[in-house]
């Protein structure tokens, strides 16, 4: 039996002015609204970020000029304004080599609303030394990429954006019924377990730091890390590029500027008995904390690599069964057995096991219903494009193809973002088996990139090379 909040219980109106306030609902609540509900505070949510972005967001005026889009009438309308998910890395790499970080702050201006003009990255050396210049000196919470293609993308997200994480993070483990309350009460007395450095600017570390302070109110115990540390930009800014040459058969002719050298050798220092490190980690946190419930998040394979290690050992159920356990990133190229979620389940004791998707891109990730659909709360809009044309599929029934949201809880960015991903979306025509209304996904999710043998042609909706002039544009500025 599910929870349904009546509509007039709900002002969709108000929700609309602060598009982020959705996060604030219970998922049962949010997935309640009726279809027309959500379409309605949708619109009006998308015109408001438009209006209040387009004047202060240079990308986004010069793609909207471009594109011949003065205003949006129509969820359709933003179609040709989805920024290729390349545009967040489209700094030239030689900013970084030459230690040019006023001019990666200019360019990092062009898509951002906040005001970066205190900056001063005069005595910037690395892009570590410059995110702290941005950490420091600007209400920007820069969060970039794991950089494996060898560039790191960079998406401008601020301070005031932080409590929505928090509450994505929230929504993420609640299931959609009468008593989808319970799954996340007393989450805030649950020790956040990750496996990594403690700060750090990816999004990871971004949550990890909002989830102190709106969480867990300033205590640093609740936080349970492999390494106290920093992951450092440069290290896997260094990291990606050495291994996209080795694949590329031209390792030895990588040259790297001498500040960039010293990251190569710590990023090789790290290599070396990484896997152990984090096996002694697991097999020690299951000694120090047997039977607690935990929050965990990690990677698919990293995840079933702790379950057979500790099964090795002869550790099972070494946490509570009610512990949350956020699950993601696809199975990166591995096959996993048949039966991986039962040792899972055997190690960590965790029932409710789903996989998750999202992305740096998107404020929060999502996680399988009992049907295997993913569901975006109505915060996101979903489309659809074909992979060919870049044309926007109907909005209406089931298509395949290419995956692009606009995030409306993104305030001081364009939420707007084409995807690397082929994902099959049913639009809202019906509700889903699990009782959710709204848009969902097929769990049958897969990279463009890996399809095309590793090169990914992003064909856009409205007028292509718009976005690539709107890019050049913020690039000329530059010279």
């Amino acid at each position: 039996m599910n929870d349904r909040v009546p509509p007039t219980a709900i002002d969709v109106g108000e929700l609309a002015a602060a598009p982020e306030r959705m996060l604030e609902l219970t998922s049962t609540a949010a997935f309640s609204l009726p279809v027309e509900a959500i379409a309605d505070y949708q619109i009006t949510a998308l015109q408001k970020r438009f209006r209040d972005l387009v004047p202060r967001v240079p990308v986004l005026a010069r793609l909207a000029d471009e594109q011949g889009i003065g205003a949006i009438r129509r969820t359709e309308d933003a179609a040709p304004l989805l920024f290729k998910h390349s545009v967040y890395k489209s700094y030239p790499l030689s900013f970084l080599d030459s230690s040019s970080f006023g001019r990666l702050t200019q360019w990092l201006k062009g898509l951002t609303s906040l005001d970066l003009s205190g900056v001063d990255a005069a005595g910037c050396e690395t892009v570590d030394d410059w995110i702290q210049a941005l950490d420091s000196k600007s209400e920007l919470q820069v969060i970039h990429s794991g950089g494996t293609s060898g560039k790191l993308s960079f998406l401008p997200r601020s301070r005031r954006e932080m409590p929505s994480m928090v509450h994505g993070w929230k929504r993420y483990f609640e299931r959609f019924g009468a008593k989808a309350r319970d799954d996340i009460e007393g989450i805030d007395q649950v020790p956040l377990v990750y496996v990594g450095q403690r700060r750090g600017a990816m999004a990871h570390h971004r949550l990890m730091d909002a989830m102190l302070r709106y969480l867990y109110a300033g205590d640093e115990s609740k936080i349970v890390t492999l390494h106290p540390g920093r992951m450092s930009a440069d290290m896997l800014s260094v990291g990606g590029r050495l291994k996209t040459a080795e694949a590329k058969g031209e390792l030895g002719r990588l040259q790297l500027p001498p500040h960039l050298l010293a990251r190569r050798e710590a990023f090789l220092a790290e290599q070396r008995g990484a896997a152990e490190r984090v096996r002694d980690f697991i097999f020690d946190l299951a000694a120090r904390m047997r039977g607690a419930r935990i929050a965990m998040m990690s990677h698919q394979g990293q995840i079933y690599d702790f379950a057979v290690a500790g099964l090795a050992r002869g550790i099972e159920k070494a946490f509570a069964a009610d512990s949350f356990i956020m699950m993601g990133g696809g199975s990166k190229g591995r096959v996993f057995p048949p039966d991986w979620q039962d040792t899972v389940r055997r190690f960590f004791q965790v029932e409710d096991l789903r996989m998750g998707y999202g992305m740096t891109e998107c404020m929060n990730a999502t996680r399988e219903c009992s049907k295997g659909k993913f569901h975006f709360l109505p915060y996101v809009i979903p489309y659809l494009l074909d992979p060919r044309s870049g044309e926007p599929a109907p909005r209406t029934g089931t298509h395949t193809g290419r995956f692009g949201l606009i995030d409306l809880a993104a305030q001081t960015y364009w939420g707007g973002i084409l995807t690397g991903d082929e994902v099959t979306l049913t639009f809202g025509d019906r509700p889903c088996g699990c009782g959710r209304a709204g848009p969902h996904l097929d769990a049958s999710i897969r990279r463009y990139g890996e399809q095309e043998g590793g090169d990914d042609k992003i064909t856009c909706a409205g007028a292509p090379e718009a976005h690539d002039r709107a890019v050049d544009r913020l690039l000329q500025d530059l010279q």
